[in-house]
């Protein structure tokens, strides 16, 4: 049985909206997942960074480096 131009436009039409929907989701997650790992990292470079103490004269010091 042999399928009707007509047939086959819809069918392709329908796959189209479906591919789309999939597309939208997809992007949505992409962008969530690149928030999660941007403030991730913001975490992880946040305790990289040698943190500072005020002492008595206002003067700072930096804790000595651990190892």
């Amino acid at each position: 049985m042999a399928l009707d131009n007509s047939e086959v436009l819809k069918n392709l039409q329908e796959q189209l909206v479906q591919v789309q929907q999939q597309l939208e989701t997809g992007r949505a997650t992409m962008f969530r997942l690149q928030g999660a790992i941007e403030v991730l990292q913001q975490i992880e470079d946040s305790k990289v960074e040698a943190p500072t103490e005020v002492v008595d004269g206002g003067e700072v010091e930096t804790p000595p480096a651990e190892g």
